[in-house]
C-alpha cells in the first residue's frame, strides 16, 4: 500500500492544472474554429439584436379616423451594409407575438431585406385573438397596421421606399389579402406592399390582388382549409397578378413553427379545436420559396 504524501498532492494537483488548461486552450481553438468557419459561409454565433420601433397605425385617406391613430410598436431586424435595402412588413397570427417571428425576421435580414414585425396585440392590452372576438384587433384594424408601418419604412433612409413586400400567418395572412385586395380596402392607400406572402391563411376565394401573392399551407390543415385557397388560387389564374399556390401534403397549420413539435390541439373559435404541428420539410421549402419571390418581385 501507498501512501501519498503532501507533495505528492501538489504535484497532482499541479499536473492536472496543466490537463485542464490544456483542454481549455483546444476547447477555446475549436470555438474560435468554428466561429471562422460559421462567418466564411455567412453566419454568426450571435444573432443580431433587433431594435424596438413605435410608429402610429394608418389612417384612411380623407377619414377623420386619422385623429385616433393607435399607437404600435415593432422589432426591426437590419441586413449588412448601408442600404438602401428592400423591406418586408410581417405580420404574426392569433396567437400573438412568438420566437418564429423573429426568426423568420432574422433570416430575411440575412438575405439583404429590412424585417419589421409588427405587434398588433400588446398595444391594445391582447396577448391572443383566436377565438375572433376582438374588434379593436381584426384584420381591418391591423390592416391600418400594416400601412402604418409602410409608412414608417419608407421614412427610413436605408429603406428603398418602392421595395416593401408583407407577410403574414394565419390571422395576419387573413390581414395581407385585406392589404393586397385590389378593391379593397388597402386599394384606398396611394403608396402600397409590392408583393404579399400569406402562410396558412383562411383564404377569401372572391379576391383579386394589386400585387402578387404568394400563398403557402398544409394539405391537412382544419384551421384554413385549403379547398378555400385552391378556389382563390383558380379565380385569379388568368389575371396580371395572379396568385401562386404552394401545398403541403400531410402538413398542419402552423408548420413552420419548430417550438410546436410533434403537435398538440390548440382552442379556436366557437369551442373548437385545431391541429398544430411542425413540419421540418415544409418549413425549409416554404424559407427557399419566401426569399426566392420576394427577391424576384423586389
Amino acid at each position: 500500500m501507498r501512501f501519498y504524501s503532501a507533495s505528492d498532492t501538489i504535484r497532482t494537483g499541479s499536473m492536472l492544472r496543466q490537463i485542464t488548461g490544456h483542454i481549455r486552450s483546444a476547447g477555446i481553438r475549436i470555438l474560435l474554429g468554428i466561429a471562422c468557419l460559421l462567418a466564411m459561409t455567412g453566419y454568426s454565433l450571435a444573432k443580431k439584436p433587433f431594435e424596438v420601433v413605435h410608429f402610429p397605425s394608418g389612417a384612411l385617406p380623407g377619414s377623420a379616423q386619422g385623429k385616433e391613430k393607435t399607437p404600435i410598436w415593432g422589432h426591426l431586424a437590419k441586413p449588412d451594409g448601408e442600404g438602401p435595402h428592400p423591406a418586408v412588413v410581417l405580420l404574426h397570427g392569433c396567437g400573438g407575438i412568438q420566437q418564429s417571428y423573429f426568426d423568420w425576421a432574422q433570416l430575411l435580414a440575412r438575405a439583404g431585406f429590412m424585417a419589421l414585425v409588427v405587434d398588433s396585440f400588446h398595444p391594445r392590452s391582447l396577448t391572443s385573438d383566436c377565438s375572433g372576438l376582438s374588434s379593436s384587433a381584426s384584420p381591418t384594424a391591423r390592416t391600418l397596421d400594416a400601412f402604418g408601418a409602410l409608412r414608417f419604412l419608407n421614412g427610413l433612409e436605408f429603406v428603398d421606399p418602392d421595395r416593401i413586400g408583407l407577410i403574414g400567418w394565419s390571422q395576419g395572412g387573413i390581414t395581407v389579402q385585406y392589404a393586397a385586395n385590389a378593391h379593397g380596402l388597402g386599394s384606398r392607400f396611394e403608396n402600397s406592399f409590392k408583393a404579399a406572402v400569406a402562410l396558412y391563411p383562411y383564404c377569401i376565394a372572391d379576391r383579386t390582388y394589386a400585387v402578387p401573392l404568394l400563398v403557402l399551407i398544409g394539405e391537412a390543415d382544419d384551421w384554413t382549409p385549403v379547398s378555400e385557397c385552391r378556389k382563390l388560387e383558380h379565380r385569379n389564374r388568368e389575371r396580371q397578378n395572379d396568385v401562386e399556390l404552394v401545398v403541403y401534403p400531410g402538413a398542419f397549420h402552423a408548420f413552420d413553427n419548430p417550438a410546436i413539435g410533434a403537435g398538440f390541439y390548440f382552442p379556436g373559435a366557437s369551442g373548437q379545436r385545431h391541429w398544430l404541428q411542425y413540419n421540418a420539410d415544409a418549413h425549409t421549402d416554404a424559407t427557399e420559396r419566401i426569399v426566392t419571390f420576394l427577391k424576384d418581385r423586389l
